[in-house]
């Protein structure tokens, strides 16, 4: 393909995150050097009429701003493609971010070995919280909630808002003899963990569960599994609302 037949399909490779003036400014410039580029096309160069000098600059020129052009969209599409695995409200990883995640190191330990695990976190009296105080209190918990594992877990984890109120962490080359520390851990982190809104204080309540994997690990059976695990401790618990009070005691 020539510049010329490029620019005349070029419309497609313009970015609609630029701003208007920039938009108009790169059209501007598109359309004179579209001018300057049939120009020096439908000169027909004879042995004895060589291309001018001016005539390569403009041919270079032409070739930079193709080149800006296609680099501006491939940023674009970048950009596109981490917004459609991306959680808008916690900016963690959305399902179809974590399943891609969780496919590519499942078959990275059937090659290696790897040992991890795979943890859910679902929280309890979730639409309680809605309920009493909002769904912008509601936000703001699960943003706290997000936060809270960011900084708890390694940067060579995955961590993800799967649903509403449904967090997984994919935690990659974790040992099984730790995991039991490292899930008690978390678990009494998010536990405690207290949300401020205006004058309330929002207690948070987590039930968490977990599976580990090997080589071999198919990732729905996984998921599965973690899931189970997670329900079988939810369970567990009684959760009662008593005004903006939540008491939680185990079943016996």
């Amino acid at each position: 393909m020539t510049y010329t037949d490029a620019f005349n399909g070029s419309g497609s490779l313009y970015p609609s995150a630029l701003d208007k003036s920039d938009d108009i400014k790169l059209s501007a410039d598109r359309d004179n050097l579209m001018f300057r580029l049939r120009r020096i096309a439908y000169t027909q160069p004879s042995k004895n009429k060589r291309i001018s000098d001016k005539q390569v600059i403009e041919l270079l020129e032409a070739a930079a701003l193709a080149e800006q052009t296609l680099s501006e969209q491939h940023e674009r599409i970048r950009y596109l493609e981490n917004l459609s695995i991306t959680d808008e409200l916690t900016d963690l990883l959305n399902r179809r971010g974590f399943q891609h995640e969780l496919d590519r190191t499942l078959s990275r330990a059937s090659r290696t070995g790897d040992k991890g695990v795979l943890v859910i976190c679902d929280m309890n009296h979730f639409k309680a919280i809605n309920d009493s105080y909002g769904h912008m209190a509601g936000d703001c918990v699960l943003k706290k909630v997000a936060k809270t594992l960011v900084k708890h877990c390694r940067k060579s984890d995955y961590i993800a808002r799967l649903s509403g109120d449904e967090f997984a962490i994919l935690m990659p080359n974790t040992a099984p003899d730790r995991v039991e520390a490292i899930i008690g851990k978390l678990n009494k982190i998010l536990n405690t963990l207290v949300v401020r809104w205006g004058q309330h204080e929002i207690p948070v309540s987590v039930s968490v569960g977990y599976e580990n994997y090997a080589a071999g690990t198919n990732p729905n059976q996984l998921l599965h599994l973690a899931d189970k695990s997670m329900y079988h401790n939810k369970g567990n618990r009684i959760a009662c609302h008593l005004g903006n009070k939540y008491i939680e005691k185990r079943t016996l």
